[in-house]
């Protein structure tokens, strides 16, 4: 069988992590931990399809920094940088994620430089060969819009290549207009969310008012497994009992490993049982690539 064959486009980003021992205390220290590793929503899903045995191609930027080199030499080496580009007097982000001893964690996203992806940086020649295309709501809050996809993704539904998003965060789907994002991203083939980003997109409304945008919508729920809801009825997989250690990028392993296993097999139910398997792997260990 031919490998699922995914286009990923979206942010690429060092996870400064800081763990404290307990509250912070303002204007004071606390004792923790504090780790710099790589991360990004959409590098996330690149690194983790590639590594799950699909051909993973990444479309990001780095700045022209020494954060940019490294994260470049990391991304040569999981074999996902053929089209991530360094920015000339950009600076690579930076996201700070604090994490509570529960394991609960809040971003701070540096937005003083962001680099935007452009039309340029996604032209439709990357869909050659391409089964599935891969956007996420980062990308288009950083971007400011999501007109810089635009034309690939009307050539990806031309071609029927299958186009999938992930919305991100549910307080920039609510900075940013749930309606204006899924207007400007158009129709679906697969919705990935978590229950609080499904909600910011219908807010009020029942998560099957999802389907007018997705043929599939997929809500993540973390501990309590996950959802995928079609015009069929609805699909669910609970998931595998875990120790909980840090939960940052294990949304972005479940769309990984959906993917790839849906694109491989189209079997809702085994898709959404090796997405659980693999997130719950993720937040059982600390950082969004960590094997």
């Amino acid at each position: 069988m031919t490998p699922p064959r995914l286009l990923v486009i979206g942010d690429i980003a060092w996870d400064v992590l800081m763990r404290p021992s307990g509250d912070l205390v303002w204007g004071a220290d606390v004792y923790g931990h504090v780790d710099l590793l790589a991360g990004g929503s959409a590098a996330n899903v690149a690194v983790w399809a590639k590594r799950l045995g699909a051909s993973a191609t990444l479309v990001g930027q780095v700045g022209e920094d020494r954060l940019g080199e490294l994260m470049l030499a990391h991304l040569q080496s999981e074999g996902v940088a053929d089209f991530v580009r360094v920015v000339a007097g950009g600076q690579t982000m930076r996201i700070g994620v604090v994490v509570r001893p529960d394991a609960e964690h809040a971003f701070i996203t540096d937005h003083s430089q962001p680099l935007r992806l452009t039309a340029n940086d996604v032209p439709p020649m990357l869909l050659d060969g391409v089964d599935a295309v891969f956007l996420n709501g980062y990308a288009v809050f950083m971007a400011g819009s999501a007109s810089f996809a635009s034309a690939l993704l009307a050539e990806a539904r031309h071609r029927g290549i299958l186009v999938a998003f992930d919305p991100s965060s549910f307080s920039l789907i609510r900075a940013y207009g749930p309606t204006k994002l899924l207007d400007e991203i158009g129709r679906l083939d697969i919705l990935l969310a978590n229950g609080d980003e499904a909600r910011a997109l219908l807010p009020g409304e029942s998560l099957s008012g999802l389907l007018a945008r997705a043929a599939v919508a997929v809500v993540k729920q973390g501990g309590q497994g996950a959802t995928a809801l079609h015009a069929e009825g609805t699909v669910s997989a609970a998931a595998e009992p875990i120790t909980v250690t840090d939960t940052t990028g294990a949304g972005d392993a479940f769309d990984a490993a959906f993917l790839v296993e849906y694109l491989a097999h189209r079997d809702l139910a085994r898709a959404l049982g090796a997405a659980n398997r693999l997130g719950g792997q993720v937040a059982s260990r600390l950082g969004a690539q960590t094997r």
